[in-house]
């Protein structure tokens, strides 16, 4: 019988699951990537537990797929597919990029037990949805009607300039840009940008998970850092709803956004960044925003959704 192996290969943590075609993927075991040799060993080891024959082995991997191979972005590490079929004795083995294998999960999302609803709407039957989301980086990917349910956006909309939509962001902004260069949204929506922004704000050094901590216990710095990044997540997701058409709904993700309370979130400027979009105001109020509670696993789903795609075409 057919089984699939599941990775989703993150920059800080790979995690593990075995599925079968058409079920969710079983219990996952997450690995620290400091830990590991390489991408494949979290992999292999799972494999070993198992002497099945016909493997199908599938990894999401945070970084651009081509060719059957990828330079994972906030990583060291280096996967090409045929290598990954190899030394795992796998039939097949796929690498995708992770949102764009979260983007797959979208529909088979139950979303009351995996989400959490940050924004009521209207979603349009049919219609595209939107994925994003800050953790190491910032993933993006969209979910498109096609002749055949459902088509994949690959992309790096990460990496596209981050737009201020006031005086204080151009601020900002102009600041990082004499750093960086260019202000990707990545460089802010991001861990590693949630501490940059900080210390734009506030001067020294905290790490993401020091910021959101003191956020939890109402210090006025943090908060207004967390605010600030809300408020530019808010506007880029907004973007990516118009430019996708993403009326069935936009879907928040990452590694950040789970620490945060769906009520810190709700009262945030996230909601009312997403909408300020002018005349377009009106077009995106009907869209339900929603965060995905555990992205991995959701990846993880995706995954199988994908493989499944391969096997009944």
């Amino acid at each position: 019988m057919t089984r699939y192996l599941l990775a989703d290969i993150g920059g800080t943590h790979t995690r593990v699951a075995a599925a079968a075609p058409g079920e969710p993927p079983g219990p996952v075991t997450r690995y620290r990537n400091r830990d590991l040799a390489g991408p494949v060993e979290a992999l292999q080891r799972h494999r070993a537990q198992h002497a099945d024959d016909d493997w199908w082995v599938a990894a999401a991997v945070a970084g651009p797929v081509a060719q059957g191979r990828v330079q994972l972005t906030n990583l060291g590490w280096q996967l090409d597919a045929e290598e990954l079929a190899r030394r795992t004795g796998a039939v097949r083995a796929e690498l995708v990029n992770d949102y764009q294998a979260l983007a797959r999960a979208l529909p088979e999302l139950q979303k009351e037990a995996h989400c959490t609803r940050l924004r009521e709407g209207a979603p349009a039957a049919g219609a595209a949805m939107a994925v994003l989301g800050p953790g190491t980086g910032l993933g993006v990917s969209g979910l498109v009607p096609a002749a055949r349910e459902w088509g994949v956006i690959a992309g790096e909309g990460g990496h596209v300039t981050l737009a201020a939509a006031d005086a204080t962001e151009a601020t900002l902004l102009g600041a990082l840009r004499e750093e960086l260069g260019h202000v990707s949204a990545e460089a802010v929506l991001s861990g590693p940008g949630l501490s940059r922004l900080h210390r734009m704000l506030h001067g020294g050094e905290a790490g993401p998970e020091v910021i959101t901590a003191a956020d939890g216990e109402a210090d006025p710095a943090a908060r207004e850092t967390i605010d600030r990044f809300l408020a530019l997540l808010g506007g880029t997701a907004g973007n990516l709803a118009l430019t996708l058409g993403a009326r069935a709904g936009v879907f928040l993700a990452g590694g950040i956004l789970p620490r945060l309370s769906a009520s810190r979130l709700a009262d945030s400027p996230l909601l009312e960044r997403f909408l300020a979009k002018g005349r377009f105001r009106s077009y995106l109020e009907p869209v339900p925003v929603w965060r995905i509670d555990d992205p991995a696993a959701a990846a993880l789903l995706g995954l199988r959704a994908w493989l499944d795609d391969l096997r009944y075409p």
